[in-house]
């Protein structure tokens, strides 16, 4: 009867949808209890990372801008400051991980120091430390881009950074001044983004 076909259901395999429900549901099981497992190591590298911050948050924090404010000496010995100076750009990021606008507000920064005139393109260049700063730069700036440095350890430790220190030395040679873009730590949630001129 054709109009008792339309009624008539499929018939399923039942045991075999069983068998592969159960299999999921213990996959399911599986990755639940490692998302728990890396969740509580990132918690435990978060902790570490947080009393380290803490321990050395107020070391050299400003000195450069005191050295320059408290000492006479120093101030006299200033050159004055170019009418067009010629600048070297720093923007500090990081090399991996999802970490979303800490990045990509440097990179931001950068853009707007151009926009707002404080630099001639011709006379600057960028020194890029870190992946996610050079991948986001790479485009908008691919004549200013001179050099990048990656796959950098963390923590930064003395030794390194003077190795930065003396590439960036080198490079800015010539040029009237060093302008660095990088994040100040507030809270594992919140960044504030800072301009130095060295």
């Amino acid at each position: 009867n054709p109009a008792m076909s339309m009624y008539c259901m499929p018939q399923r395999n039942f045991a075999a949808s069983e068998k592969q429900l159960k299999a999921r549901m213990k996959s399911v099981g599986s990755i639940g209890k490692i998302t728990k497992a890396m969740k509580m190591v990132s918690a435990s590298k978060m902790k570490g990372d947080l009393a380290r911050l803490a321990a050395g948050k107020n070391y050299g924090n400003q000195a450069v801008d005191m050295i320059f404010k408290s000492d006479q000496f120093m101030q006299r010995k200033m050159p004055a400051e170019a009418a067009d100076p010629s600048i070297i750009i720093v923007p500090i990021t990081s090399d991996k991980g999802l970490c979303g606008a800490v990045n990509s507000s440097i990179v931001r920064q950068v853009k707007k120091f151009f926009a707002e005139g404080h630099a001639t393109r011709s006379k600057c260049q960028i020194f890029s430390i870190g992946e996610k700063g050079t991948a986001g730069l790479t485009r908008p700036f691919p004549d200013l881009l001179k050099t990048s440095i990656s796959q950098v350890g963390t923590p930064y430790n003395y030794p390194t950074v003077m190795a930065m220190a003396v590439h960036i030395s080198q490079m800015s040679q010539n040029s009237d001044k060093i302008v660095i873009f990088y994040n100040e730590f507030k809270s594992a949630i919140s960044y504030v983004q800072r301009q130095m001129e060295l």
